[in-house]
């Protein structure tokens, strides 16, 4: 994996503080809505058969069992989420895949999940914010926290309520371009290019209040102590 020179410390700061809001995130039981909720923390194995949409390659590992992330297989979806346009690769957050593994389920189990955007370089994401709308300068994308896909078979917006309700972080719904945005930052949902309110705030199912961040770091909605247990090849990059 790459140095990241003298922006480092800021950016690791950034995902430190994405992470923890993750971490709260993922602790959450999922919405009752969602049909067998209850069973989704009950897995002893969890994989995604995932299928990069650029390159053709495909992962469906076994990334986690019995409690334990596995190193090797997270190195393995960290390639295929990496940046197309050069070819850089990030250690891409668990929670990520977590979020995916829950959407799978959720959606009952599709044959794939096709990634459209993994892991994004700075100069790619600046790129794009320069000739196309809808990318945040500060995006997850970019720490590796964020995914856009696609489920063949399913209408995108399909997929994006499916997200939406599992109340496990970002989801955004982005019609022209025919994906849908997840991350692992705080709940919260949004559909391109449009004035929406939240489906979360329209059917009363605000976040739990956040606890209050230490002194070095700025309050968010969601943010709690990161837990214990992190595979080692995360913890230099904070998530």
């Amino acid at each position: 994996m790459r140095d990241r020179g003298g922006a480092r410390g800021t950016r690791l700061a950034r995902r430190t503080f994405c992470a923890a809001g993750a971490a709260a995130l993922f602790g959450l039981a999922a919405s009752p809505r969602i049909a067998g909720a209850k069973t989704f923390l009950e897995d002893t194995e969890r994989r995604v058969p995932l299928r990069n949409v650029w390159t053709g390659e495909r992962r469906d590992l076994i990334y986690w069992r019995d409690g334990t992330y596995d190193r090797p297989t997270l190195d393995a979806y960290s390639y295929l989420f990496r940046d197309r346009r050069n070819g850089e690769v990030e250690p891409i957050f668990y929670g990520v895949l977590d979020q995916l593994f829950f959407l799978w389920k959720a959606l009952g189990r599709p044959a794939r999940i096709d990634l459209v955007s993994g892991y994004r370089s700075g100069r790619t994401n600046a790129w794009l914010r320069a000739n196309s709308a809808g990318v945040a300068r500060s995006s997850l994308h970019t720490i590796g926290m964020a995914a856009d896909i696609r489920v063949p078979g399913l209408a995108a917006e399909a997929v994006w309520r499916a997200a939406v309700d599992l109340r496990r972080g970002g989801a955004g719904l982005y019609r022209g371009s025919d994906f849908v945005h997840v991350d692992v930052g705080p709940v919260r949902s949004w559909v391109f290019g449009e004035r929406a309110p939240s489906r979360l705030a329209a059917s009363g199912e605000a976040p739990l209040p956040p606890e209050r961040p230490g002194p070095t770091r700025s309050p968010a909605s969601g943010e709690v102590v990161l837990p214990p247990e992190r595979p080692d090849h995360l913890r230099r990059h904070g998530g």
